[in-house]
């Protein structure tokens, strides 16, 4: 099978999908902004991808012209694929390839069921007409959970009758680059990622103000960039148990603050799925979490960590102190978050993407 993958985002997400699919005897083609293989895996992108795998990296800036659509159509042409496999967005070129390739079979992968509170919900409408028409069009919507089945279900019943069920898969690459050992500490907690309004800034200083009261020596580190962490950046700095890093992380740095970490803390307001805790788990970092959209599918209360309701913050701070408090139950945590990394690597479900290829492929023919 011939299968081309299009993506604006999720460049971990992309590269091990398509070294899985090579790993099958499938023909592979990427197709991501060289802008976000930069800033992501960057010069050692050629060392992350099997040599298998074709790749398109272009220029955004170069959308308005002409001759970037004419070479796209160029190459999507001359690689041929059964199958367009595209990971959602708004974005021109994808637009482009829906209606210049309407005639090949598509399986879409929609990450967010819903948009986040915050930036995400303001997206330009363009965006949100192609997102739109990308899903309409699908032969195939793939989402990462049971749970974000039934809703879709709920919001667009049309697509949710195409959808099929795939985990999130492990995001193992960032390992890559991990020299030597380093042992967590012991009291120290991560909170990792892009520091929108969904992801709960606001309940972990609640809950940073609990542990500082309650467990003596707590530290957690914020490693991420965005305005809400601009809007609690100055309580949370006096507070003085944040280590703030308020800045991207390469991938390069990634494994540094999971591997500092005794805990993965997720506060969320609301979400579909994490890559957070698929990054996590690769690690053996246990999970304290609300239990929102996919999570409790992924992350077994009580096993992988803890699972909080979304309201209760006081709880929060007692199951992060309470697991802080017990090495002996965080290291069975830990061994089980391991066993859950090697059961969702991407190598582990690639089996189910051929068979959503094939699906989407055999709806086509009809």
């Amino acid at each position: 099978m011939r299968v081309f993958i299009s993506s604006v985002s999720y460049c971990e997400y992309v590269i091990q999908q398509a070294n899985a699919l090579v790993g099958l005897g499938h023909d592979v083609m990427i197709m991501l902004p060289s802008r976000l293989v930069e800033v992501t895996v960057g010069s050692e992108v050629a060392n992350l991808l099997d040599p298998g795998v074709a790749h398109y990296f272009y220029h955004t800036e170069e959308r308005r012209s002409t001759g970037f659509y004419s070479d796209l159509f160029r190459t999507v042409k001359a690689f041929s694929p059964d199958i367009f496999h595209i990971h959602e967005n708004g974005e021109m070129e994808t637009l482009a390839i829906l209606l210049r390739f309407s005639r090949i079979p598509l399986l879409v992968s929609k990450h967010d069921v819903t948009f986040h509170p915050g930036n995400d919900s303001l997206l330009y409408l363009r965006r949100k007409m192609i997102m739109t028409l990308l899903v309409e069009a699908a032969d195939v919507v793939h989402v990462h959970g049971e749970s974000l089945h039934d809703l879709i279900l709920k919001t667009n019943p049309s697509a949710g009758k195409k959808c099929v069920v795939i985990p999130h898969g492990t995001l193992s690459l960032f390992k890559y680059w991990i020299k030597g050992a380093q042992s967590p500490d012991s009291l120290t907690c991560l909170f990792f990622g892009r520091m929108e309004k969904y992801r709960g800034l606001d309940n972990l200083l609640t809950i940073g103000g609990i542990l500082k009261k309650t467990l003596p020596g707590i530290k957690i580190i914020v490693a991420g960039k965005g305005e809400e962490l601009d809007k609690y950046k100055e309580q949370m700095t006096a507070l003085g148990i944040f280590e703030i890093h308020d800045a991207f992380i390469p991938d390069e740095e990634v494994h540094k603050h999971f591997r500092r970490s005794s805990l993965l803390l997720l506060p969320y307001h609301e979400a579909s799925q994490s890559g957070v805790v698929h990054t996590g788990i690769t690690f053996g970092l246990p999970v304290v979490a609300t239990a929102v959209g996919a999570i409790p599918e992924v992350i077994i209360d009580g096993k992988h960590g803890r699972l909080i309701a979304v309201s209760d913050m006081p709880s929060f701070a007692d199951a992060v102190k309470g697991l802080l408090s017990d090495p002996c139950r965080l290291s069975l945590m830990k061994r089980a978050c391991l066993e859950l990394a090697d059961q969702l690597e991407f190598t582990a479900l690639v089996g189910q993407f051929v068979a959503a290829y094939r699906r989407a492929i055999g709806v086509y023919g009809d």
